[in-house]
């Protein structure tokens, strides 16, 4: 009904205004001259005809230098808003056009986005348009040819095409290790047709969303703002982790080992719950992802970003979410890698140090065996001598005698390479040999059958 009174009452007052133009100069001229006739009647009507269209000009002139600087306009845009604003309300030129999630360049500089219609705005298909009049939203639009009525201007436009962002994500480590990765996501606005919940959560996202639209353009980025949200998620999550759980060159030390340890005979088993030096890894550092937790941190990111996206009361669809394996920074890479491949050999050199110090004490648990056995039958040897070469008549040449045997004997078991005899196991076999020949067992021989005398434990010996 508004758009039919608002015609006929423009129509009204141009009829009442060019019928007094028309008529005053006439009356005027039939007074002055005292005459009826049409000569006078037409000059009369064609000197109101001359002062309407003067007239008009000049308020037509003013108004669209009015219009020209409240929007900044040139002069002939604003004269043509004024008009088609008086003459052609429902013309639907200019033509203006929404594509590719924003407005056209030329579009952008007509007078339908300065100041609005009459005009007409073609929305190509995956876009919608919000159109504003007088500073207030009045209406969505989708794909479509559109009439814009006066003063009634596009203000955003939405994208429904798919979009994908790819945005670089720089975080540090629960260590303290700088990472960065790249986060790829692709999404979807949700548009329903003929559905005013939808349209209503549309509407709110776009001015919710809105940063101004001077330079960049009409189109909402809200596919940049789910991007940037993403990344921020994706950065708090990766703080969470040690560096060696986001990328580790080698196997957990608390892995079972593939191959039980060999055992040198005689040393007891080590504990099983034990971790060994077996867990070395035989692979480089470079080839040793951790995909299983990778794609647990997508997932979880994932769904704090849905969460998110719920909590804003956006209908948005992500049709993928990933991200790259996190790396170091190539300025502390180097440093890294030195210090994993430190880390990596110290197993090795552990392991090299247990195997020397095994085969040592082996080593010596098999001198002092064998140092041992000699030292036994040093003794026998001894006691048989000592029971052969008894002096029974001469005790002084029996004692030479048998000195001197035993001291071949001697030389013979502390040979430097058989290491059986000390300095002081010597000195403390000669004094009991001395003993012994001077106080001889009654039954002759050794003290006791079969087995060798006991080395005396004198303190003053030494």
């Amino acid at each position: 009904m508004e758009l039919i009174i608002h015609p006929l009452v423009r129509v009204l007052m141009f009829l009442l205004i060019s019928v007094l133009c028309f008529t005053l100069p006439s009356a005027f001229l039939i007074a002055w001259r005292a005459s009826t006739s049409l000569l006078d009647l037409a000059l009369g009507c064609l000197l109101g005809l001359v002062t309407e269209a003067m007239l008009f000009a000049f308020f037509a002139m003013r108004a669209a230098a009015f219009v020209e600087r409240l929007y900044r306009l040139p002069m002939r845009p604003a004269l043509g808003f004024i008009l088609r604003s008086l003459f052609l309300p429902e013309w639907e030129h200019p033509i203006g056009e929404a594509r590719n999630g924003d407005l056209t360049p030329a579009t952008r500089a007509s007078v339908l986005v300065q100041v609005g219609g009459p005009g007409a705005l073609i929305v190509h298909e995956s876009n919608l348009v919000l159109l504003e009049w007088g500073g207030a939203f009045a209406r969505l639009i989708g794909p479509g040819r559109h009439r814009l009525r006066p003063f009634e201007r596009p203000a955003l436009v939405l994208d429904l095409r798919p979009q994908s962002r790819r945005r670089r994500v720089n975080a540090w480590t629960r260590d303290g290790l700088p990472i960065q990765t790249d986060l790829y996501l692709s999404c979807r606005l949700r548009w329903q047709p003929n559905n005013p919940e939808n349209e209503a959560r549309l509407i709110r996202m776009a001015y919710q969303l809105d940063t101004g639209s001077g330079e960049k353009g009409y189109g909402i980025n809200w596919a940049g703002e789910l991007a940037d949200e993403a990344r921020a998620l994706l950065a708090r999550r990766l703080g969470r982790f040690w560096f060696d759980e986001l990328w580790s060159p080698y196997p957990p030390p608390w892995h079972a080992p593939p191959h039980p340890a060999p055992r040198v005979a005689g040393e007891p088993s080590l504990p099983e719950d034990l971790p060994g030096l077996w867990g070395i890894p035989e692979r480089r550092p470079e080839d040793a992802p951790i995909p299983a937790r990778w794609e647990e941190i997508r997932t979880e990111v994932r769904g704090e970003l849905e969460k998110w996206i719920h909590t804003r009361n956006l209908d948005v669809e992500i049709l993928h979410f990933a991200f790259d394996p996190p790396t170091p920074w190539p300025e502390v890479e180097p440093m890294i890698r030195e210090a994993w491949l430190e880390h990596w050999r110290v197993p090795w050199r552990g392991w090299t140090v247990h195997l020397q110090s095994r085969a040592l004490r082996e080593q010596l648990r098999q001198r002092e065996l064998a140092r041992a056995m000699g030292q036994r039958e040093l003794l026998e040897a001894i006691a048989a001598v000592v029971q052969q070469e008894q002096p029974l008549q001469d005790p002084q040449r029996g004692l030479q005698r048998l000195l001197l045997r035993l001291g071949e004997l001697i030389r013979h078991w502390s040979h430097p390479d058989a290491g059986l005899l000390t300095p002081t196991d010597l000195l403390e076999l000669v004094y009991h040999l001395q003993r012994m020949a001077r106080h001889p067992p009654a039954g002759g021989g050794s003290s006791v059958q079969g087995s060798p005398p006991p080395f005396p434990s004198d303190p003053g010996l030494e």
